[in-house]
């Protein structure tokens, strides 16, 4: 890595582009023809209120992850998001260090890309990867997948995906699998990411001490509340953070993902707030790096900049403040509360989350969320414009009928 990896978007891209030509994966520098058919689903940024471009180089602020001490950027690329190579060697060459993927991202082909973009620079990369759990030949074969499909050895920080069950984090059969992955050099660090019953898996994870590292939702909007299927079991933003504080003090790292909070409204009334929200997170002191979603280049030379900021000042808190306000009433927390209660089977949460995709995400996301929706079946929001009073009750007030009409109308 160089000392000042920040060069101009233009030089990058006439240094750069051609060098991707040859990866085979459809991907290029500017935009495919669907994108251009597509209008507001590019991942072009709208103009930013809160952005202003700042002069000079960046360098880049470092923590050390896991047990291993990983040197990694306090700023880390959400790459599950992109298959556009120049987006990833753009946030390399801007500094950024940690990039997470997952076996399960494009049908394991954000795999192939990471390997393929950078090929070569294997000692300068710190790779996090996930793979769902399931039997213990099972998640050895996703791992030699992995593997082959990232053209490397070892993965910096093996994780299991999505884990929403008590076996997931203490079974048995995951505790030998991660254990022989690092004892054969495969993995230099492990732990796994929740979007469930997080509090209760942290609570277990910090008591048990087997973990390294804990991978979960966390941002300024979190105030959650949330219920798994009828249990009516909640927890809130301070039982978070209360859990992630047990997991810090037991020497369990923390990575941050949807820290941006479905990023800002593309109708420009909005103020932008990716740096402000990332120095938030940043100030958690068991926070190491983030996976955070970075769907262009401005967003990418904005993230870069909350690195070494500092704390929080009282203008960007008056910004999280304003833009709370703004889009608390529209914005799903993902809490899980709505599970169950639709008499017609609506997936709320499911629904609101593939919607929060296209209307937030736009690009790639946007098509894959469009591709899944179907699969909802009956499921889908699609009975909720026959539905003249919806009984869904969400504790934050969103008007759960309005929306799910809404997201109908865009996904189908």
């Amino acid at each position: 890595m160089t000392e000042n990896p920040v060069i101009k978007r233009k030089d990058f891209l006439t240094r750069c582009g051609s060098a991707f030509l040859g990866l085979g994966l459809g991907a290029a520098c500017g935009k495919s023809p669907e994108e251009k058919s597509q209008g507001q689903e590019t991942s072009k940024a709208d103009p930013p209120e809160a952005y202003a471009a700042q002069s000079g180089p960046v360098i880049p602020a470092y923590r050390t992850l896991g047990k291993a001490k990983i040197k990694v950027t306090e700023i880390g690329f959400g790459a599950s998001r992109t298959m556009d190579p120049t987006l990833m060697n753009y946030a390399f060459e801007s500094g950024i260090n940690f990039f997470d993927t997952g076996r399960s991202y494009y049908n394991g082909q954000n795999e192939v890309l990471i390997g393929k973009v950078f090929k070569g620079k294997r000692d300068k990369l710190v790779i996090n990867s996930k793979i769902q759990p399931g039997s213990l030949e099972k998640m050895r074969r996703d791992l030699e997948a992995s593997l082959k499909a990232l053209d490397t050895d070892y993965i910096d920080c093996l994780m299991i995906h999505g884990a929403d069950e008590p076996e997931h984090v203490s079974g048995d059969e995951i505790k030998e699998f991660l254990s022989k992955a690092r004892e054969q050099g495969k993995a230099r660090s492990y732990g796994f990411s929740s979007h469930g019953d997080m509090v209760k898996l942290l609570e277990i994870t910090a008591t048990d001490q087997f973990h390294e590292v804990i991978m979960v939702p966390y941002n300024f909007m979190g105030r959650y509340t949330h219920m798994l299927g009828g249990s009516k079991k909640e927890w809130d933003a301070q039982a978070l953070a209360k859990a992630i504080d047990k997991c810090g003090a037991a020497g369990i790292d923390f990575v941050s993902m949807k820290g941006c909070s479905g990023g800002f409204l593309k109708d420009s009334t909005g103020p932008q707030t990716y740096r402000a929200a990332l120095k938030w997170i940043l100030e958690n002191p068991y926070l190491k790096t983030t996976a955070t979603a970075m769907g262009n280049f401005q967003e990418i030379d904005e993230d870069i900049r909350a690195m070494g900021s500092g704390k929080l000042g009282l203008a960007e808190k008056e910004l999280l403040d304003r833009y709370a306000a703004l889009y608390g009433a529209w914005y799903c927390r993902m809490c899980g509360s709505c599970g169950g209660q639709c008499p017609n089977g609506v997936r709320v949460a499911e629904v609101n989350r593939l919607h929060m995709y296209v209307s937030s995400y736009g690009g790639d996301m946007a098509r894959e969320a469009r591709a899944s929706y179907p699969r909802l079946g009956k499921k889908s929001a699609s009975a909720c414009k026959l539905c003249e009073n919806c009984s869904v009750e969400c504790p934050y007030g969103l008007q759960i009928g309005k929306k799910m009409v809404a997201a109908h109308r865009v996904l189908s």
